[in-house]
């Protein structure tokens, strides 16, 4: 009840309307009940991201489902429509901090690593000739670049710089890492052209 509560509250108004107030009135008791349930509004935040990045996680893993050829593009488009469905509820993610140096839970890092783990073994085909530590990198890399077309969306400044969907732009980038060799190899392709265009 709490996190569906939670979830509701985050999907119409963001990060700044989950108050532990407003998340037991929603369920129906009193605020201290929430305190029966997690230690703090933080961690109660923490389970709801948690919930989300697994949901992400199941749209993913269907999405590398589909054939190689068109895997990447499958991917890119699981991953706006899951941002485009509730995109309040997925800025939670990136907004919350928690409070001091808290870390963050280790089946939290776990639940993030087995996300790009899975992106990593659906993308491999396409990525056959790069060493095992730089796919994972290329992965990282090009969440970390979706993850900011997504909240420039969200945000509504994309507009400031593109007329390009969010969507476009990010299979603009994908389409552009996949087309790389790995990494020694692309490295020597640039190498080797330049070499040719000197002479």
């Amino acid at each position: 009840m709490a996190l569906g509560a939670a979830r509701e509250i985050a999907a119409a108004e963001g990060l700044r309307g989950l108050t532990v107030r407003r998340v037991a009135e929603k369920m129906g008791y009193a605020p201290g009940t929430l305190y029966n349930l997690f230690d703090s509004l933080d961690a109660l935040i923490l389970a709801l991201n948690g919930e989300t990045l697994a949901r992400l996680g199941r749209d993913l893993v269907a999405a590398g489902e589909s054939e190689p050829s068109g895997r990447a593009t499958a991917l890119v488009d699981a991953y706006f429509d899951f941002v485009e469905r509730q995109p309040l509820l997925w800025s939670v993610i990136f907004e919350h901090r928690m409070p001091g140096e808290g870390a963050l839970p280790g089946w939290y890092s776990d639940g993030l690593s087995m996300l790009i783990d899975g992106t990593v073994a659906a993308l491999a085909p396409l990525l056959g000739a790069w060493p095992e530590e730089r796919r994972r990198a290329a992965v990282v890399a090009m969440w970390a670049a979706l993850h900011g077309l997504s909240m420039l969306a969200v945000s509504g400044k994309l507009g400031l710089v593109s007329d390009e969907t969010p969507r476009s732009l990010g299979h603009l980038l994908v389409t552009r890492v996949i087309g790389g060799e790995g990494c020694d190899l692309g490295r020597s392709s640039v190498l080797s052209s330049n070499a040719k265009a000197s002479q």
